[in-house]
């Protein structure tokens, strides 16, 4: 157990300086989203095209990232790819035009891409599958806290010295957390199978790809996982800063504040989750209870009048905390996946969580600007249906998901490869 303890603290809090840096990419737009829009002369429907594209480039990276997963290991992937992050931050700085926005937000999205599924893959090989929600857990809310630098601090350091320069600051950053990665950052344990893997070849990479994608159970569950963090991440990672400046007239640094209370929620909210998944038997009802209830808290934000200040605050909180239970699908997820196709099966799953928030963003730009006044702002009657909306679409996924396979099987049986289907 002790050196369970000592290999765990080892690899969750290298892992875990990596993936700050990458979450607060995610999120760093949110707050200074309506200064950027005021200083480029952005639409709604521009920013939320900016804010979203770092997501789509996710989702398209993760199958190639899969696939460099297995091939190279996630050492190589990791910290060749955050270079092109940096790169994208830099260019993000000195963007004047929301064309260079866009191209700067993608390459920082690409360079960002193996973070999460690499660790989740160096956590699969290097410590027990039963408590695998549970570090999966540790590194998403350690890591967390690049979102937080993402609100208060971001909305202060961005009132001192301009949100161009926050960038610059980001990109040295991230280029000492690389260093650090890099050096400490292992592929597998001695003797496992991971260093006598055959090199594939492409045609038979992307036929592994193939392989999990036909699998009925892997679409069940990507079905959830496209709105799950999606839902989250268009309130918190968006729309929320301009929710808290259009209807309740907050300015910069009181949304940080606020954004920040919420994304400490999804923090405290993924390691409770990661908690539960040893305690329930079912994995299944975890979920599906989870699910409901993000799904009423978005129906009272959409139908409450306008609030105090803390009393919305406390819903938004509130519903960051009960939404994050991403991390149990994730640990739905591994149990399907054999280990020659691990780094695949993850990424490609993971592939639903950004094209999801991509989607969920995009989708509050084209409602809420479809109600933007001449002032510049929306209406409560905006948010109201943006709120609807997203409740609609975790139903529609959640009634998917509950067809899955409950894959918390006895400790006697062997999960079924991902060969096989219902």
């Amino acid at each position: 157990m002790k050196s369970e303890t000592v290999t765990a603290l080892k690899i969750i809090s290298t892992l875990s300086i990596v993936y700050i840096a990458s979450n607060f990419y995610r999120s760093s737009i949110a707050v200074i989203a309506p200064n950027v829009m005021d200083e480029i002369g952005l639409t709604h429907e521009q920013l939320g095209i900016v804010g979203g594209i770092f997501f789509i480039a996710f989702a398209l990276f993760q199958v190639p990232v899969g696939i460099f997963l297995d091939r190279f290991g996630p050492r190589k992937t990791i910290c060749g790819l955050m270079l092109i992050a940096v790169a994208g931050s830099c260019g993000f700085a000195v963007s004047t035009s929301f064309f260079e926005l866009t191209v700067s937000r993608f390459f920082i999205g690409v360079g960002c891409a193996p973070v999460l599924m690499g660790s989740l893959v160096i956590i699969s090989r290097w410590l027990p599958a039963e408590r695998f929600a549970f570090y999966a857990s540790l590194v998403v809310a350690l890591g967390g806290f690049g979102n937080i630098v993402s609100t208060t601090p971001t909305a202060m350091l961005a009132d001192l010295t301009g949100w161009r320069e926050v960038f610059w600051i980001a990109g040295a950053v991230t280029g000492l957390s690389i260093l650090f990665g890099f050096v400490i950052i292992r592929d597998a344990p001695k003797g496992h199978a991971f260093h006598d893997r055959e090199i594939e070849s492409l045609k038979d990479a992307f036929g592994g790809v193939g392989r999990i994608v036909k699998d009925r159970q892997f679409q069940y569950i990507f079905s959830i996982n496209l709105v799950i963090y999606g839902s989250i991440m268009a309130i918190v990672g968006l729309w929320g800063a301009n929710f808290l400046r259009d209807i309740y007239g907050l300015d910069l640094t009181a949304r940080g504040a606020i954004l920040f209370w919420m994304t400490l929620a999804v923090i405290c909210g993924n390691l409770m989750y990661g908690y539960l998944d040893g305690l329930f038997k079912a994995r299944k009802h975890l979920v599906i209870c989870a699910a409901a209830i993000t799904v009423l808290l978005l129906v009272i934000l959409g139908t409450v009048p306008v609030l105090e200040v803390w009393q919305i605050s406390a819903l938004l909180i509130v519903f960051c905390f009960v939404g994050s239970y991403g991390v149990v699908i994730m640990s739905h997820g591994r149990s399907i996946f054999p280990e020659n196709l691990l780094g695949r099966g993850i990424a490609t799953l993971n592939t639903a969580v950004f094209l999801g928030v991509f989607l969920l963003q995009s989708m509050g730009g084209f409602i809420i600007g479809g109600f933007v006044g001449e002032d510049g702002t929306a209406p409560l009657h905006a948010y109201r249906v943006l709120f609807f909306s997203l409740a609609a679409i975790i139903v529609v996924a959640a009634f998917i998901y509950s067809r899955s396979r409950e894959s918390k099987l006895p400790k006697t049986k062997v999960p079924e490869p991902i060969a096989k289907t219902d």
